[in-house]
């Protein structure tokens, strides 16, 4: 049995990013959204999406469900959404939630991060081929190089300057040099390629970048291009700000399983403990390399306690009625927070909320499913997407091999 901390935090969960639309957008007759999670690699592709494009970026806790993310997306009033990544990062309530109010969405995501970085440019040059056309530069970092990839991205904001027209970013890692190849041939030219790492003091980066093999195929390939790196060192400031979003994300893994029974993600809770406590015993002692390198082990083991956990809870919900219609109306009530805040009357939908909330401590479940919640719902579509009722379904998923 889930306990209710697990249940208060699943629904606390506020991590939301919305970024200004640039002044230019290819989608400038279409309203959208771009929504990802906080997945290191995931949230630069889609970054690099959105400059392009100038569009809203919205962000969401890697690999649980938060309604206020959704309240800030209705609050757009969009009229498209682009999710980044498949449904462990990004689940399905979000699309339940399109498909509720009317709001059309589709999907770029593969099963890994290299996948969906493929499937992102595949996509994007479809869709946007004008947008498109404006990359000039190609920046190859490895995908689970956190701080070149960050490194990446402050230079894209801060230093538009540095790049031969618009940027992109593909991953690679070892084992990977396949998909990363076919995300290269998406190009038919190119006027730089940069190489983004981290290094040690060493000749070789951290992380594999498969340089040989992606070079002989550059030069077979593009008649002639510039070449350079974006290379950087772990600092104390950066190691320590990254042991910090890993600390807090292994303590929302461990938040979210308590109460639950699922022995490989107590496993993998202990491993990215273990693996925390050594990162943080090689930063006090100066060695930040060693550090950078253990919070990236842990990161992965807690994004897989995540996930794990939080499927686990979904199972719960459902066999459990009343605890599952009790979630829906926190997720209402956090969804009315968020619409207040961005201004809209939501006098109408808090009396409704009320009423929810006095029907579940009644028993009145009928009332609930057949009135109380289809009418929230409505309240809800009417404040933000302005049809007269939810229910247009919407959507395709790119997803490709």
């Amino acid at each position: 049995m889930i306990g209710k901390k697990g249940l208060v935090i699943l629904m606390s969960l506020i991590f939301i990013l919305g970024a200004v639309p640039l002044p230019r957008a290819f989608a400038e007759n279409t309203r959208l959204v771009i929504l990802v999670s906080d997945n290191e690699a995931d949230w630069a592709i889609a970054q690099n999406v959105a400059d392009l494009l100038g569009v809203h970026l919205i962000v969401s806790p890697w690999g649980t469900y938060d309604p206020a993310v959704s309240a800030e997306i209705l609050s757009v009033e969009p009229e498209r959404v682009i999710i980044i990544g498949g449904p462990v990062a990004i689940p399905e309530e979000y699309t339940k939630d399109f498909d509720e109010f009317g709001i059309p969405y589709e999907r770029w995501y593969g099963e890994t991060r290299y996948e969906t970085n493929f499937v992102v440019i595949q996509a994007l040059g479809e869709e946007f081929p004008e947008a498109f056309d404006e990359i000039g530069t190609i920046v190859i970092a490895n995908g689970r190089d956190a701080l070149a990839i960050e490194g990446y991205l402050e230079a894209m904001k801060l230093r538009p300057y540095e790049f031969k027209g618009k940027p992109i970013l593909i991953l690679t890692d070892e084992g990977r040099e396949n998909v990363t190849i076919a995300a290269l041939e998406r190009f038919v030219r190119i006027s730089e390629v940069k190489y983004a790492a981290t290094y040690s003091g060493r000749e070789k980066p951290m992380f594999p970048l498969n340089r040989e093999e992606i070079d002989a195929w550059m030069r077979n390939h593009f008649a002639s291009y510039t070449e350079d790196t974006l290379a950087r060192s772990p600092t104390e400031g950066e190691v320590h700000s990254l042991l910090i979003n890993v600390q807090n994300k292994t303590e929302r893994a461990e938040e979210l399983l308590d109460g639950l029974r699922v022995p490989d993600a107590r496993r993998k809770l202990e491993e990215a403990k273990n693996a925390l406590n050594l990162a943080w015993s090689a930063y006090n002692s100066g060695d930040y390399s060693r550090a950078y390198q253990l919070a990236m082990v842990a990161s992965f083991n807690a994004d897989f306690v995540i996930s794990r956990a939080y499927r686990e809870m979904r199972t719960v919900y459902q066999g459990l009625p009343n605890m599952q219609l009790q979630r829906e109306i926190q997720q209402f009530e956090i969804m009315a927070k968020v619409l207040k805040r961005k201004g809209y009357d939501v006098s109408e939908l808090e009396s409704l909320i009320s009423q929810a909330k006095e029907a579940l401590k009644d028993g009145k479940y009928s009332l609930l499913l057949n009135e109380l919640i289809p009418e929230i719902k409505e309240t809800i579509a009417k404040l933000t997407t302005k049809r007269p009722s939810p229910g247009i379904p919407g959507g395709k998923n790119h997803k490709r091999p």
